[in-house]
């Protein structure tokens, strides 16, 4: 499986944020809807107003709290980079500086997505010598149409060296 290893400086995040369940894949189903809304109900075009650099990225970041773990909840943020202050509709993060293992997943979403994550679980992890460190799970979307087959975007998991 394609990756590389990437130390990256922290940095702040502006997003709207729902709770998931992980229950017999209830989140596969569900945040595909939520990007729906949020790209139907001008919020997207909101977060991409707010954005410091030049290429406009999203991100769908994923974090699950010592709370959450055991009803099998998570946190799923929508979000963009920037240094400013947050709508009042929206909510701020600071993502620490971490070491992260960054795979590509090229193909038509959600379905490309989904299946990087599997195989990063199921085949990457448990044979890397790297475990899944402290941290939030991020999906980097760039430009483009992300249905079609060519669509590139990546899953950056954070992960400390066994």
């Amino acid at each position: 499986m394609d990756y590389k290893i990437v130390e990256q400086e922290g940095f702040q995040i502006i997003a709207v944020k729902k709770v998931f369940s992980f229950q017999a894949g209830q989140n596969l189903v569900e945040i595909p809807k939520f990007w729906e809304e949020v790209w139907s109900d001008g919020t997207m075009e909101r977060l991409a107003g707010l954005v410091n650099g030049e290429v406009p990225r999203y991100m769908g970041i994923c974090s699950v709290s010592e709370e959450q773990a055991p009803k099998q909840e998570m946190d799923y943020w929508i979000a963009v980079d920037c240094d400013g202050e947050a709508p009042v509709d929206m909510g701020k993060w600071e993502i620490p500086s971490l070491q992260w293992a960054v795979f590509p997943s090229v193909g038509a979403l959600p379905d490309a997505i989904q299946q990087t994550w599997q195989k990063i679980y199921a085949e990457w992890l448990p044979a890397s010598g790297y475990e899944h460190g402290p941290g939030p799970e991020i999906e980097v979307y760039g430009p483009g149409d992300n249905r079609a087959d060519d669509y590139e975007c990546e899953v950056w998991i954070p992960v400390i060296k066994k």
